[in-house]
């Protein structure tokens, strides 16, 4: 059993120094790392590092492409470390859409981040650890909240009416995400804030048509398959990992204090372009005034722990998590919390059969104290206006076409979103005979969402809100898909490699939403719709089904692991269209050249050891339209 990270190390420290290099010379954001630690540092823009150690503490440096080393430190002072490209990665499996595939053996457009990548991010979600690390994939928040929804592009925007986000496929599964590339909290479904960070192995990120098209109708903005840990035979092994820290503003914007406002103001009036005020006679005399930015951002206190526990026999493995996360906002009044809990477990019921169950539940709260135009009210607001009074309420301007005070709307207004996420999946793969496997796969997905606003009234100087204003909004999603998937692989002679498969897939999803209104509260204490003026409330809902249903196929072959060709065909239809228009053809092909696996280029191994010419083609499509958009007005 082992328990780490350990926090603290013994007192007798040593400061080490040193270089990180490959064979062209340092590298740049290397990790070095104590082992069993969450002490580390990144090699700067030279490939140089700066560490505190233990003596007889093992150093660890870690750099995406490279093999690991590690290096025990006694009474060194400079540590100088070579790191040599890992040839592993090339037999690296990757996820490819209703399969895998050793890395070297794929023909199409992919990027990869593996776990070591996601564990040396600071990160809530695993968005943010695709920002920055796979080419072509553009990641932008839609608001500075946290828990927002993103937008993902890959390779920029292809459509100009429907969503232009990815499709996200979680062990295999494809995940509802109808909304998640809407803006509105109210209608976003993003799979990504329901996921920790830290149960993910990897993430596959699937760019051009070639490699997309198995998913057809979906597939059209590209696909990030995740795959998460499961467990392993042996002992029981308890993991934990947790960090604790804070953010705060980079730079804030250059505004002018009291003094300087005051000399502006008074220029502008003798321009005649405002009246005088009499408080500005004398501008040396005001001081600082009212800095909003102060008043309206703070230091964030964020915060995250993970447990886990995997183990299992030779014939049956298992692997729990739970997790927990704490994110408070820069901008007072917001922030996000997370709980996750993820189960799995793998079983070899007989010789030819194995049947696989897992499951994931995430509660998560996200508050929005603070939204955009909050924000702007604080930046436009005077620095002559006080954000309390003597007696501790919130001061206003005495100008009713002022922006009101935004530290007290951010402090006074309810506005947040809580939701509930279920997901389950089954399996069961039978291996018929050698090479040909069978395996039916049951998927669920439950979501429920949950919004709720409410403004009180207020007086704030000359700004007064006499209407107490509530709105709650809960939205329901069921998406349950069926698929059965038919693989024959074998290598002939050789140097001849095949792998076919064939598959089946439908799926449901079911979306209902529920809308109410209400004016007229008596108190500021009481925020249910029913608590409201009857006469002045209103409630609306409405629901929806969409089916999708396939058939699919690949080949993939290889020649002497030096040609390769992958084509693959889908044949979708979708209830988003009219009934003469459901069925498309979504066909792909790839073409690639290992040039390092040639002859001529055997004495290059030790500098090129992937060298690969591709050719792809292939036709996807975008079934995220609105619903009924075909019927004639």
């Amino acid at each position: 059993m082992s328990i780490f990270p350990i926090w603290a190390f013994a007192q007798n420290t040593v400061t080490i120094t040193g270089l990180v290099t490959d064979d062209d010379g340092p590298i740049i954001g290397a990790t070095v790392k104590v082992k069993g630690s969450t002490t580390g540092a990144i090699t700067d823009l030279d490939g140089k590092y700066t560490l505190k150690v233990s003596p007889g503490s093992v150093v660890t440096f870690t750099y995406l492409g490279y093999a690991d080393k590690e290096v025990k430190v006694t009474n060194q002072k400079e540590v100088n470390v070579k790191l040599e490209p890992d040839s592993k990665m090339l037999d690296e499996v990757v996820a490819i859409g209703y399969g895998t595939m050793k890395r070297s053996d794929v023909t199409g457009s992919m990027v990869s981040i593996n776990d070591k990548a996601i564990e040396q991010t600071v990160s809530t979600s695993i968005d943010q650890v695709l920002q920055g690390r796979a080419a072509g994939v553009q990641i932008q928040a839609n608001s500075g909240t946290p828990g927002a929804n993103t937008s993902i592009r890959i390779r920029g925007v292809n459509s100009l009416n429907a969503t232009n986000q990815p499709i996200f496929v979680i062990d295999g599964v494809v995940v509802d995400a109808q909304g998640a590339d809407s803006n509105d909290p109210l209608s976003s479904n993003n799979p990504l804030a329901s996921i920790n960070p830290s149960d993910i192995v990897s993430m596959d990120v699937l760019k051009d048509a070639s490699a997309t098209a198995i998913y057809g109708a979906r597939a059209s903005n590209g696909v990030i398959m995740i795959t998460t840990k499961r467990g392993k035979s042996g002992e029981a092994t308890i993991t934990y990992d947790g960090y604790i820290g804070w953010q705060e503003m980079a730079k804030k914007l250059d505004m002018m204090n009291l003094r300087e406002y005051a000399i502006h103001h008074n220029a502008r009036a003798e321009e005649g372009i405002v009246e005088y005020n009499d408080a500005f006679v004398n501008p040396d005399a005001l001081g600082e005034g009212t800095d909003w930015q102060d008043a309206l951002f703070r230091n964030a206190l964020m915060t995250s722990h993970n447990i886990s526990v995997t183990g299992g026999t030779q014939n049956a493995t298992y692997a729990i998590s739970g997790g927990y996360m704490n994110q408070d906002g820069i901008a007072i009044g917001s922030g996000f919390k997370r709980l996750t809990l993820r189960g799995n477990t793998d079983a070899q019921v007989k010789k030819w059969l194995k049947a696989s169950l897992s499951f994931s539940l995430t509660d998560s709260k996200q508050e929005v104290g603070a939204d955009n135009n909050v924000i702007m009210n604080a930046l436009l607001q005077q620095p002559s206006v006080a954000v309390t009074s003597p007696d501790g309420s919130f001061d206003g301007p005495d100008d009713v076409y002022m922006p009101v005070n935004a530290v007290a709307i951010a402090s006074i207004r309810e506005n947040y979103n809580k939701k509930m996420n279920f997901r389950i999946n089954g399996s069961l793969e039978a291996t018929l005979m050698k090479g040909l496997t069978f395996k039916t796969e049951l998927s669920t997905d439950y979501n429920l969402n949950k919004f709720y606003y409410y403004e009180p009234d207020y007086e704030f100087g000359a700004l007064t809100n006499s209407t107490r204003t509530g709105k709650w909004t809960k939205t329901d999603t069921k998406y349950w898909s069926w698929r059965n998937i038919l693989t024959y692989q074998n290598t002939f002679n050789k140097v001849h490699s095949i792998n076919v498969m064939l598959g089946q897939e439908m799926s449901n999803s079911h979306w209902e939403t529920q809308v109410s209104t209400a004016t007229g509260f008596l108190t500021n204490s009481a925020h249910d719709p029913s608590a409201g003026d009857i006469t002045a409330s209103t409630g609306t809902g409405t629901q929806n089904d969409n089916s999708l249903f396939s058939y699919f196929g690949r080949a993939f072959y290889s020649y002497d692991d030096r040609y390769l060709i992958t084509a693959t065909l889908r044949r979708d239809g979708s209830s988003h269209f009219a009934k003469n228009n459901r069925w498309g053809w979504f066909p792909s092909a790839a073409l690639a050249w290992r040039v390092s696996n040639e002859k001529f280029m055997a004495g290059t191994s030790d500098v090129i050891n992937n060298l690969k010419l591709r050719l792809g083609w292939g036709s996807t499509g975008n079934q995220n339209v609105s619903d009924w958009a075909y019927m004639a007005l």
